[in-house]
């Protein structure tokens, strides 16, 4: 069951990312997303740490 909805998702995803354009696309915004949630993370980070002193 779960193996087939994974698969199906998977098969979903290869399917819409079909040209090396559309990989491009979507490689740049899965990286400006994880450079946003890290920024997120050190900034919270760092809220934390003056709080303690």
């Amino acid at each position: 069951m779960v193996e087939d909805v994974i698969n199906n998702v998977l098969i979903s995803i290869d399917d819409i990312l079909d040209t090396k354009r559309k990989r491009h696309i979507v490689g740049g915004i899965l990286l400006s997303l994880s450079l946003l949630f890290g920024g997120l993370a050190l900034t919270i980070m760092t809220i934390k740490e003056e709080k303690n002193l």
